[in-house]
């Protein structure tokens, strides 16, 4: 696993949003897959970070997200053969020192049934050489037998009904033809139609042969004049993102933040709230695209590469203060000033984007959170509104005045500036 640097001097605890360093309270850890470019980097990086890296990425897994040529095969877990002869292997020990090349296919799918004659031809032509073809499909028995009926078979057909095997290969289509080696490693991945008896007897040699990769395998995202379009095995992105771009966050076993903040991207890292970091050497409100791909589905790992992330474009250093800054406080005005609709049944909800903020039903604290994000500044809560409310605001993106004012006409809520202490984390650039 990957640790970076990013340090506090002081303890992590962040004081609550919109309130005095006494009542501390940690903000709320916000919840939330592209496979393993070999990696691909955008800007410098540290030799010491690039192989803690390669370290975590080349490292054994359990599930891969993509299955790539160079691999170690999963093992076979189909439950039986329709027509291999008795005492034909059901694993991979089973088939040491032989190629095995399994085609995924179904018997409903007009591509795989207009590749089977090829695919049976090879197998024919094969034998007597150390390979075994074997057809795998999850469809049932007694569909298949009709299908076989209809079209002998010169492969062995296996089913798996359970789907384990296309999980394992994470099959992404079909028809798709792996093709293993004699030491059981992955030597190509490729449509059944380009297997030919040149590529079996290299991968028989123990050569990784020169056979198309499977389009199945390309990057749907990847640009139309792109010369490798194979979706990458691992991925850590970096890139600097307008400064108008919104913030949008996905988030779990991998990570893909578009617009965030240097200080966004602190609190995905720190868990403190992005309006409690200062800094006078950092620029907290530069934005980036970033992400962050593991070679396994692995929620800890991405979290972690993010961290390395965060310490290898910021170098941040965090020192807890106590510093005299500008806040935003909010009161209430007289009972028919205000222009807030007193919540209902509805769930609550506060949807919106940039310019934009609909409540449903939502308590002053959770909008004064909320709020907080948008201003990037200490908001306190002095009105005193104890329920539910619902409201829209809209105002210009980007300008902070029009929100303040938005807040006053449209809400009709009390907002003034003043200067108090607040605990605030002061980043700066390490060396």
């Amino acid at each position: 696993m990957v640790s970076a640097g990013v340090r506090i001097d002081a303890a992590t605890q962040a004081p609550a949003p919109g309130r005095a360093p006494a009542g501390p309270s940690p903000a709320p850890r916000r919840p939330h897959q592209e496979p393993r470019p070999m990696i691909r980097f955008c800007g410098r990086a540290t030799r010491g970070f690039v192989l803690a890296l390669l370290a975590a990425a080349l490292a054994p897994t359990a599930s891969a997200r993509v299955t790539w040529v160079g691999q170690r095969a999963p093992e076979l877990t189909y439950e039986t053969y329709l027509n291999a002869p008795p005492g034909t292997p059901t694993d991979l020990a089973g088939f040491a020192g032989r190629a095995v090349v399994i085609e995924f296919f179904s018997i409903e799918c007009p591509k795989c049934q207009a590749a089977m004659p090829h695919y049976n031809e090879l197998a024919r032509a094969m034998r007597g050489r150390p390979v075994t073809f074997i057809a795998l499909t999850n469809e049932p028995e007694e569909d298949v037998r009709a299908f076989m009926a209809r079209t002998p078979m010169s492969a062995y057909v296996a089913l798996d009904p359970d789907w384990s095997m296309w999980r394992d290969y994470v099959v992404p289509g079909i028809p798709m033809a792996v093709v293993i080696n004699p030491r059981g490693v992955i030597a190509a991945i490729v449509h059944p139609q380009d297997l030919t008896p040149e590529v079996i007897e290299d991968v028989i040699a123990g050569r990784t042969p020169s056979a198309p990769r499977s389009t199945l395998l390309d990057d749907p995202a990847a640009p139309a004049d792109s010369r490798n379009k194979a979706l990458p095995l691992m991925q850590i992105e970096v890139r600097p993102a307008p400064h108008d771009e919104p913030f949008v966050l996905w988030r779990g076993e991998e990570i893909r933040a578009r617009g965030a903040t240097l200080a966004d991207l602190l609190n995905l890292v720190l868990n403190i709230e992005p309006h409690l970091f200062v800094s006078d050497d950092l620029l907290l409100d530069a934005r980036y695209d970033v992400t962050i791909v593991p070679p396994e589905p692995d929620a800890d790992m991405a979290n972690a590469l993010l961290r390395a992330v965060v310490e290898q474009v910021a170098h941040p250093r965090l020192r807890r203060e106590t510093r005299e800054i500008p806040v935003y406080v909010l009161g209430a005005r007289p009972a028919d000033a205000m222009r807030l609709a007193p919540g209902g049944d509805e769930p609550p909800s506060l949807r919106g984007g940039r310019g934009a903020v609909v409540a449903t039903n939502i308590t002053m604290d959770a909008f004064v959170k909320a709020l907080q994000r948008h201003l990037m500044t200490p908001v306190f809560d002095e009105t005193g509104l104890t329920g539910t409310y619902s409201f829209t605001l809209e105002w210009t993106p980007g300008d902070t005045p029009s929100l303040v004012e938005a807040l006053r006409r449209q809400a009709g809520f009390d907002v003034r500036v003043e200067r108090r202490p607040i605990e605030v984390y002061v980043v700066k650039r390490g060396e």
